[in-house]
């Protein structure tokens, strides 16, 4: 349809294994060459494999155009066969003729089967005669296995008398039963003392690889002299490949591939010969559609659509998801990576800065940064089943932090219980001092309890912890019923802006403070 549009002689992309269209890219030549050598120098068993739509078929029917007129092949393009119906579509394809009495008395074999006694001249007419008349093939389908194989050793007798070879070369070779490959490797038997008669070339896909590692054909495995695998095309070899396509459908036409399609092509097709000419054959037909002589990616993208039909769209979702994902998944990773090793590599001590931010800011100190909590709870030594808890003050509304002032350290040994009384005295921050301590309530307005305790001990330690960290801590004791209680509070302050500096810090060191407020006595 779009051949004569664009110039063409013929459709570059057609799918017939035509071997003038054959681009020998470096692994299609390395198989012709492998074939080649293996076939001159008469090596028997061969494999070339490759995976579907690679270009095999029609590296086979380029072979058949480069070998000499004295080799005879047999091409088996449909190995789903027996092993007698393989016999005899090799005995037919090679046009071995019916022996006669006299040779077939020649090529039987006597009883003891050491020899076989063959007369080259008595056999087939020639093969470098090419006039004759075409053979009566019909013997073929009456004849039993061993006269067939008694007429085909016959054939390759006389061929290797005359200077010439025979090669058999199966396609789609994964597909042959166990017992018809079994059938070939009998057939390698027929040789001289020093060379094949026969060169058997399997051609198929990855497939036949793991088929021949089967024990049942180990025997055959050891008898592959030469193997070659061919690979999907490289972006440039698929660059080549259209372009040698188009040159040879019409060196006069006008149809040009831009980079991008060049680039959607290969994405679509992977380098594999047979997409490759699918697509391309409906982006031409889409650049006729819309009159245009270059074909660009729109053209391709629109043929590959086609290609795919209504129900397979997810082509281009998964071409992003493997193509795009990955490169911001990529990116990611790899700014994630850097951050840690940053971190790493600097050796950051976060504990370090903190107290320094914090010193600029007026506090002295703050332990490690935690996320703090907003739920007002006791110490859990406090709540304990079956004793009285004790009373919990009003915490005050929250503030926002204010700028951070300058706090006192308290002495943790100025922290004493009186035995005679059992009582604890209150240790006061430097701003209680000339303050009337009789009534039994620090000076200032706030203060920030922090645990309730049962035990003196475990309260004074708490006080110590909390002054050797630069809070003005001290004790109280309260009663609740017949329980004893040790409250620990820090403060107090005068104003809730500093008050409320401590309470952050507090909270940062993982502690959970409550704000109170002193009611002032009149």
């Amino acid at each position: 349809m779009y051949e004569s549009f664009y110039r063409l002689n013929e459709k570059p992309f057609s799918l017939t294994p035509d071997p003038k269209f054959l681009y020998l890219s470096k692994q299609h030549q390395g198989a012709l060459d492998h074939m080649l050598y293996g076939i001159r120098q008469r090596e028997g068993f061969m494999t070339i494999v490759g995976d579907v739509g690679t270009g095999k078929t029609t590296l086979c029917r380029c072979l058949l155009d480069r070998l000499e007129r004295n080799i005879q092949v047999a091409l088996i393009l449909n190995p789903m066969l027996s092993d007698m119906d393989l016999l005899r579509t090799c005995v037919h394809d090679l046009g071995v003729v019916r022996s006669s009495a006299h040779t077939e008395k020649a090529v039987a074999a006597n009883a003891s089967g050491d020899e076989i006694a063959i007369d080259p001249e008595s056999l087939a007419t020639p093969i470098e005669e090419e006039e004759e008349t075409e053979p009566d093939m019909g013997w073929i389908n009456h004849a039993s296995k061993k006269e067939l194989i008694d007429a085909l050793n016959a054939f390759l007798l006389a061929q290797h008398s005359a200077g010439g070879s025979t090669v058999l070369i199966i396609d789609e070779a994964q597909n042959l039963s166990l017992d018809v490959m079994e059938q070939l490797r009998i057939l390698s038997n027929l040789e001289t003392e020093k060379e094949k008669l026969l060169q058997i070339i399997f051609v198929g896909q990855l497939e036949l690889n793991d088929k021949l590692k089967l024990p049942e054909l180990k025997q055959l495995n050891q008898r592959i002299s030469i193997r070659y695998e061919i690979t999907p095309l490289s972006p440039d070899e698929t660059v080549q490949y259209i372009n040698h396509r188009v040159l040879v459908a019409g060196a006069g036409s006008r149809v040009t591939f831009t980079r991008p399609a060049l680039k959607e092509v290969y994405n679509y097709s992977k380098g594999y010969p047979r997409l490759i000419n699918l697509v391309c054959d409906r982006a031409l037909l889409a650049g006729y559609n819309a009159q245009v002589d270059s074909i660009d990616r729109p053209q391709v993208k629109q043929g590959i659509k086609s290609l795919m039909g209504e129900e397979d769209k997810s082509y281009f979702r998964n071409y992003y998801l493997t193509n795009r994902m990955p490169v911001f998944a990529s990116a990611l990773f790899f700014l994630a990576g850097l951050a840690f090793f940053t971190v790493s590599e600097f050796d950051v001590d976060w504990r370090s800065e903190g107290k320094k931010i914090l010193s600029r800011l007026g506090v002295n100190e703050i332990p490690i940064l935690n996320v703090p909590t907003s739920r007002v709870s006791l110490n859990e030594k406090s709540l304990e089943v079956g004793k009285p808890n004790p009373p919990i003050a009003k915490p005050v509304k929250e503030v926002s932090p204010p700028k951070p002032v300058q706090t006192a350290a308290v002495d943790p040994k100025s922290v004493s219980l009186d035995k005679e009384s059992g009582k604890v005295d209150a240790v006061n921050s430097p701003a209680e001092s000339g303050k009337d301590k009789a009534s039994g309530e620090a000076a200032g307005d706030y203060r920030i309890q922090l645990y309730s305790l049962q035990d003196s001990a475990e309260a004074k330690e708490e006080v110590r912890k909390l002054a050797e960290e630069g809070f003005n801590a001290y004790l109280r004791q309260a009663a609740s019923g017949e329980q004893e209680w040790y409250m620990v509070y820090v403060g107090p302050f005068k104003e809730a802006k500093s008050a409320r500096i401590h309470v952050d810090a507090l909270k940062f060191s993982g502690r959970n403070p409550i704000l109170l407020s002193v009611a002032k006595s009149n």
